[in-house]
């Protein structure tokens, strides 16, 4: 769908491991990747909320012919999928992305399990003490890291769709773990309460775009106690009630 003396855009799939990240804004998750696709190299471009080298992703997009870096593969969506061959599954255990695997260990990991590596760490992860390295501790640790990676990555996905930047979505994670799902759902506002430097505003947008409703109780809660808290940043120890009423309705409309 590309000819380079005749250029023209063709929306189409593609699929590859990130053998490096060239550029990663980590406030929305832009980035310029380095990607091989059946076994040839290109460069990948867009937002992709979590992102680790060594992962096998599914694209979709088309190619675009940059002024300055050249032909580009715009991604419009994307989706990270566990690597199909023994090959990729040891680039991405030896990418770093695991802590204490590195491409020698991986290495002996793949060789042993093969294209049921991922099957076992996920389903019988004891079993990986039976590679030379590895202790019955540092099999569960290494399950572990793969389990919270895919965690991660579900919730990162999650959150940018109600345009969390990737800094704050790491913070929420962190934060409320898997109970974010339902957090954002029921009661986004708790997000103020719980998160230094996370305010009504942000939690008022982000339960906008959740479909919480105006008159919500909690939507009416946090605005009071943002109202006292802007006025005890004016000094004031407290608020006459029609003055605190007055100023809440004004912000909440």
């Amino acid at each position: 769908c590309i000819r380079r003396a005749h250029f023209y855009r063709c929306r189409m799939k593609l699929e590859g491991y990130v053998e490096h990240i060239i550029y990663r804004n980590t406030e929305n998750g832009y980035s310029v990747i380095n990607l091989v696709s059946e076994e040839e190299e290109l460069t990948a471009v867009g937002i992709f909320p979590y992102l680790n080298e060594g992962e096998f992703l599914e694209l979709e997009g088309d190619y675009t012919e940059h002024p300055m870096y050249g032909l580009q593969f715009q991604v419009q969506s994307y989706e990270a999928v566990v690597p199909k061959d023994a090959l990729a599954m040891e680039r991405y255990l030896g990418s770093g992305a695991i802590k204490g695997v590195g491409a020698a260990l991986a290495a002996r990991i793949v060789r042993r399990f093969g294209s049921r590596t991922f099957e076992i760490m996920e389903r019988e992860p004891e079993r990986l003490s039976e590679i030379k390295g590895i202790s019955d501790r540092k099999a569960r640790e290494i399950a572990g890291q793969m389990e919270e990676k895919r965690d991660l990555r579900e919730a990162m996905i999650f959150l940018q769709d109600y345009g969390i930047s990737v800094n704050l979505a790491v913070k929420i994670y962190q934060q409320y773990g898997q109970e974010i799902y339902r957090i954002i759902k029921e009661n986004p506002y708790r997000i103020a309460d719980d998160i230094s430097g996370v305010g009504f505003r942000t939690a008022d947008e982000i339960a906008r775009r959740v479909g919480i409703r105006e008159d919500s109780d909690f939507r009416i809660r946090s605005g009071l106690l943002y109202t006292l808290l802007n006025a005890s940043g004016e000094g004031h120890t407290c608020l006459p009630e029609p003055v605190l009423l007055h100023r809440t309705a004004a912000l909440l409309g």
